[in-house]
């Protein structure tokens, strides 16, 4: 499962192709075909993502991390990934440079 940057709703499609979950151009299908829900192969942004929580700029990479860990030890209640998940990983991604992301942070958490 992950919790990746969704600032905007198509850089989480992106991402998908980016860290490998789909190839390239496959990352709608994912969504088409559930793969990314609750219920999925790849559960991504269980929390709701990042425009769920009002994209808190300095609290983010913390609600991640924090999602990511409540699933591992299947606290996340109504959200919780079934069965209740070995790893998981975290994007963050920030600021710009000559139109590109600044900086990009990836935690691997396990179980």
């Amino acid at each position: 499962m992950a919790e990746l940057h969704d600032a905007v709703a198509p850089v989480e499609l992106f991402l998908y192709e980016e860290l490998g979950f789909c190839g390239a151009g496959e990352s709608g299908r994912m969504i088409d075909d559930g793969s990314t829900w609750l219920g999925g192969k790849v559960p991504v942004n269980t929390s709701g993502g990042l425009t769920a929580k009002g994209h808190p700029a300095g609290a983010t990479g913390l609600a991640q991390v924090t999602e990511i860990v409540w699933q591992l030890r299947g606290e996340a209640g109504e959200r919780q990934v079934n069965p209740t998940p070995n790893v998981g990983l975290v994007e963050n991604g920030g600021g710009n440079v000559a139109g590109e992301t600044a900086v990009v942070a990836i935690h691997i958490l396990v179980a």
